[in-house]
């Protein structure tokens, strides 16, 4: 199936436009444009279960109060909240429904005045899902809220940002700077710990929660090492017993870790205990792998001009790709399915190889996501974040972003 997913996006984009208010940069809070006739004092934060809105009037001294409204799009505007106090900045909304999009509105209760809007309305779609971007360039690690709307955070500003992963078990986000010897834990709530090791150059990372172990490639040392992802203040880094010369991506599965080293062309599968359980040797310059939940990986490799997916018992399935070159990849883990994401391009490949679907003139695609509960794809160009359904359908856009170089989801309950 081939079909255009961009000029929705684009459509999306122009929706979304209407909601979210105007800034030099959409994701700094302190950047607004008062002059702009589309300005809102109120922003909205989908969170699980609830929308956190804020909205801060302190430099004015005859407000007597506030009303938030809401409706579900399309309706009729309906109070839920009392009058609230002058000094009042937020409001959490706990009478919401994951997936439900929601339109509101901030009043003012002026002295001497009627009731009257503070501004344009705002939009928020609650879920429990959560998006953790690398923006390189920017050296900042985002939290991104469900609907892709806003933003939670960002951490930083990091040196040479290499990669990050998730600790689906606590809500965290871990993350390898090239210019630090160590790692850094961002917590769910945005504390940030940095944690000492003994590594030169921190790149590649996989992170296998229920396992509660780390893997972490030096690119200086050319080594690969596990850790324990319980570490309180420093990482006790060990050595996986095999010699690399470039090893480039890593992803952990089922107590163990696939690796790819880019200048021997080989793939690797290592438990910790230093068993190697298989080796191949099937693509040149391998450069990515994601792993699925039955044992497999999907491997991109020839500079990004071959996909193969690989198994432990020593299965080979070559892959032909309907583009040029890819640039990513993600695995559905309820389907085996996995999306590779190209320059211009988006394709969809069942499990056993089967081109599902194909999407034609991505603009300039630079990292990708899969979410396997919401089933919901997560794509970056260099600027912008977005987040659409399997099927194509546009859900949101992001953007004030300068270099996002790698996306990680948190599907949440």
């Amino acid at each position: 199936m081939r079909s255009c997913l961009w000029i929705g996006c684009c459509l999306g984009a122009l929706v979304l436009a209407c909601s979210d208010r105007p800034r030099r940069n959409p994701l700094d809070p302190q950047a607004e444009d008062l002059q702009s006739e589309s300005f809102s004092a109120l922003t909205a934060l989908a969170l699980d279960g609830e929308v956190e809105l804020r909205w801060d009037f302190s430099h004015f001294s005859d407000i007597e109060g506030y009303r938030l409204y809401r409706r579900l799009l399309g309706d009729e505007w309906e109070p839920i909240t009392p009058v609230l106090a002058p000094d009042a900045t937020t409001y959490a909304d706990g009478g919401v429904q994951n997936g439900t999009s929601y339109e509101y509105q901030l009043s003012l209760l002026v002295a001497g005045e009627d009731e009257r809007p503070s501004g344009r309305p705002v939009s928020a779609t609650p879920g429990p899902e959560v998006a953790w971007v690398a923006d390189r360039h920017a050296g900042l690690v985002w939290k991104i809220s469900a609907d892709a709307r806003s933003a939670h955070f960002a951490q930083g500003r990091f040196f040479d940002l290499a990669a990050i992963a998730l600790d689906v078990a606590n809500g965290s986000c871990w993350v390898s700077d090239r210019g630090f010897a160590g790692l850094y834990r961002i917590a769910e709530d945005g504390a940030l710990a940095a944690l000492g090791a003994a590594v030169e150059r921190p790149d590649a990372l996989a992170i296998d929660a229920a396992a509660r172990i780390g893997w972490l490639a030096d690119a200086g040392r050319k080594r690969v090492f596990w850790f324990s992802l319980d570490a309180a203040d420093s990482l006790a880094l060990i050595p996986v017993d095999a010699s690399f010369t470039q090893p480039v991506a890593l992803a952990a599965q089922a107590g163990g870790c696939w690796i790819a080293d880019q200048a021997q062309s080989r793939v690797l599968f290592y438990q910790p205990d230093g068993t190697r359980a298989a080796e191949f040797h099937v693509l040149a310059a391998p450069k990515a792998l994601v792993a699925g939940t039955g044992g497999d990986v999907w491997l991109l490799g020839g500079e990004g001009h071959r996909l193969a997916r690989l198994d432990r018992a020593g299965t080979i399935l070559y892959v032909e790709l309907p583009f040029a070159a890819a640039v990513g990849l993600a695995v559905d883990d309820a389907s085996g399915a996995c999306w590779v994401l190209g320059e211009r391009d988006l394709a969809v490949f069942s499990a056993a190889g089967i081109l599902e679907q194909h999407w034609t003139d991505v603009p300039g695609g630079s990292a990708l996501s899969f979410d396997p509960v919401q089933q919901r794809a997560w794509v970056a160009t260099d600027d912008v974040l977005w987040k659409f359904t399997a099927e194509g359908q546009t859900l949101a856009q992001l953007v004030g972003f300068s270099s996002i170089v790698r996306i990680a989801v948190n599907p949440g309950r």
